[in-house]
């Protein structure tokens, strides 16, 4: 691993690999391109549109700091990174030591190379293709989330690693959208909340949980506003068939 690939750890130094990327692939190479799936919540493109350009992030460090460091995955395996949005995910498990050339995202959105188009819930890849499939922040997203579960256990390999992230929410549909000033979750919709929910949605599959962080400290964005500090609920386990 170069060292320039080393850095990406660092969040400033990956918001400015990702940004400058983004610029290139979007304002100069015109690749910006997006999808609409039944399975989700109607504006969900809409709303991960707004943050496309959100490299500095760290929530995803609840779940590559842990995955980087289980014993069954190294620089080879082969993971599948869902809905990233943007290159941020990718670039953020190079500078943990995956080999860009076995990473690949799968979005409703891309500009990248290294970005899919495609839905989670219907995936093309064959049965028993990644190491891992890494989703985080965006199961929320899916009006069927045992659909994307079903998919997740058909492509990963057996004995493969699922990890999963959610935001914790005390929100209602319709606080959600007084805050956001549009209709995110439709009524009726079921917010998974805790990693009992994550390790349902799986339930008969999985093998060994790695990592449990149930949003410990219960932080919930409010109608007050967006909290930079909520809490996450995270799940790694591996799978069994």
């Amino acid at each position: 691993m170069s060292f320039f690939t080393k850095l990406l750890v660092f969040p400033k130094y990956r918001e400015l690999v990702g940004r400058l990327r983004l610029f290139y692939f979007v304002k100069l190479r015109g690749k910006l391109k997006t999808i609409d799936s039944d399975s989700n919540l109607p504006a969900t493109v809409k709303h991960n549109m707004r943050g496309l350009k959100g490299f500095g992030g760290t929530r995803m460090d609840r779940i590559i700091k842990p995955l980087s460091i289980i014993e069954t995955l190294n620089s080879k395996s082969k993971l599948l990174i869902i809905g990233p949005r943007n290159e941020g995910d990718l670039l953020c498990l190079m500078g943990h030591g995956f080999d860009k050339k076995h990473l690949r995202g799968l979005d409703l959105i891309t500009y990248s190379p290294m970005i899919e188009l495609g839905d989670m819930h219907q995936m093309k890849y064959e049965d028993n293709t990644w190491d891992a499939v890494i989703c985080g922040w965006t199961i929320s997203y899916s009006t069927t989330p045992e659909k994307f579960a079903k998919e997740a256990i058909r492509v990963v390999k057996n004995g493969g690693i699922i990890a999963v992230g959610v935001e914790y929410s005390t929100m209602t549909p319709q606080d959600s959208s007084k805050l956001l000033g549009y209709e995110l979750e439709t009524k009726g919709h079921q917010r998974i909340n805790s990693v009992a929910q994550i390790l349902e949605l799986f339930d008969g599959h999985v093998h060994e949980v790695f990592f449990n962080h149930d949003a410990p400290a219960k932080i919930s964005h409010t109608l007050e506003g967006l909290n930079p500090n909520v809490s996450s609920v995270v799940a790694i386990f591996s799978i069994k068939k």
